[in-house]
């Protein structure tokens, strides 16, 4: 049985699967095994997979049934007691399933587990997301804590006990942003332990990335499955506000302003810096404007951002 069962589901990703696949071969440890979950892909996706010669390789083929579908394939076939996820545009560094199997043995009471990750905004430019615990390993208890506007941490430096995921029935399959909703209901029953090492790259800019895949008006519909929650933990209303914050924006700037007053509504201002209480309140046109700087700066290497 491999220490760590690695699950890639992939939708016509033929341009950056050979680089996923290699940074998971070149990890600094050879105990585990990749599972690929081809859901549908009409590229060359399949060609670019089955040219890996490596045992620990193994390819399954399924008509197009979404994600979250292929994910749960994924653990379902799974050997390992535990499961690492990796979407088939970003990539890891050497260390990232070792990191991973380090948080596992040092924590055993936690059910996931996360890794420090970079954005790469161009060819030029990465940012790293290292949050500032003053120890390298943590045990947290309800991540969205620490994650409000920046993500602690998504699917490709994420990984799970298989016991705990399959208890909670796995990723939704007719849910939207079925990532955010599986950590959340995760972090209402158990702690997660996070390393700040740095192991992942998420290319940003990625055809087809699910990173940025849900619509603004998909995405919304995950608050509505905790408003009574939210009442009750000011933290998961201080996280779920962040977010209402960037869809008003969205909304906004997508000329929504409809959607985007209703969703202000349900905002606890208290809840939003200086910064986003004056952006809240500036029209579509500003803020367009304002994106295209944002994306100006950050093409020259200077990150600037509501949230921060």
């Amino acid at each position: 049985m491999p220490k760590i069962s690695v699950v890639i589901p992939v939708y016509n990703k033929a341009n950056y699967l050979k680089k996923t696949i290699k940074s998971v071969l070149n990890q600094d440890i050879d105990d585990f095994e990749i599972i690929i979950i081809d859901d549908g892909s009409t590229d060359d996706s399949a060609k670019h997979i089955k040219s890996f010669q490596d045992e620990r390789i193994r390819y399954f083929y399924q008509e197009n049934k979404g994600v979250s579908v292929a994910r749960n394939k994924g653990v379902s076939v799974a050997n390992s007691s535990l499961i690492a996820f990796l979407d088939a545009d970003d990539f890891w560094y050497p260390n990232h399933l070792s990191e991973i199997l380090k948080l596992a043995d040092a924590f055993p009471k936690a059910a996931f587990f996360a890794t420090a990750y970079a954005i790469q905004f161009s060819s030029k430019y990465v940012k790293e997301y290292i949050y500032p615990f003053e120890k390298q390993q943590v045990l947290i208890d309800k991540f969205y804590k620490y994650a409000v506007g920046v993500h602690l941490f998504f699917t490709s430096n994420f990984a799970v006990r298989k016991a705990i995921f399959d208890q909670l029935g796995g990723f939704c399959t007719n849910c939207d942003a079925e990532d955010t909703d599986l950590f959340l209901r995760l972090a209402f029953q158990y702690p997660m332990a996070y390393s700040r090492s740095l192991t992942l790259v998420h290319i940003n800019e990625a055809e087809n990335s699910l990173f940025a895949k849900c619509s603004t008006g998909k995405k919304e519909k995950l608050l509505t499955r905790y408003e009574k929650m939210e009442q009750k933990d000011a933290p998961l209303k201080k996280y779920l506000d962040a977010s209402r914050f960037a869809w008003v924006l969205e909304y906004k700037m997508s000329g929504q302003g409809a959607n985007a007053k209703k969703l202000i509504k349900q905002i606890s201002i208290s809840n939003l810096n200086w910064k986003q209480k004056i952006l809240i309140k500036l029209p579509g046109k500003c803020l367009r404007l304002l994106k295209k700087t944002q994306i100006f700066l950050r093409n020259k290497h200077w990150y600037v951002s509501p949230f921060s």
